[in-house]
């Protein structure tokens, strides 16, 4: 049907005419073609900086369990030193929360602000908001999208479980 209807201009209009058929199609396809670029670029920097959210929670969760710096007392600042190193590379501002649970169940209320002792179960929150950065889609997408990466892991017995 299009390109009937193509030829069927380009014999009324002659060679000149399919110059111009040309221009409207790429006037009509550019924006399509570049909003879909843009949504690739978008998606996959949001995506770049959530594997990195939770590579943090992952790593820092992993030195939680270890039970290092529990002599000196600078065990949860520690935790969360270890979740801004790997989240250093993002732009956005991180909020990084470690709370633990009274021994195994987690059903009860964590404590916040607490790496937990031996044989208890730990958690790394880690928390970014993400700004779209595309000029064309960014008005289509919230201003902030805000994306959490968390990992709970049980404490080593550094100590005898009690």
């Amino acid at each position: 049907m299009f390109f009937e209807l193509k030829s069927r201009l380009a014999g009324l209009f002659g060679r000149q005419g399919t110059r111009g058929i040309s221009v409207v199609e790429f006037a009509l396809i550019l924006p399509v073609f570049l909003t879909l670029v843009m949504g690739v670029i978008e998606t996959g920097n949001m995506f770049r900086t959530w594997l990195t959210v939770q590579k943090a929670a992952q790593s820092a969760a992993r030195f939680a369990t270890t039970g290092q710096g529990d002599e000196e007392g600078t065990r949860l600042s520690q935790i969360v030193q270890k979740a801004q190193e790997v989240v250093a590379t993002l732009p956005q501002e991180t909020e990084v929360l470690v709370r633990s649970w009274p021994g195994m169940d987690t059903a009860a209320e964590p404590t916040d602000n607490d790496p937990g002792g031996p044989c208890q179960v730990v958690e790394v929150r880690v928390r970014a908001d993400y700004e779209p950065i595309t000029p064309l889609l960014g008005p289509l997408l919230p201003e902030v999208i805000p994306l959490v990466g968390a990992d709970r892991k049980v404490n080593e017995p550094w100590y005898p479980c009690g």
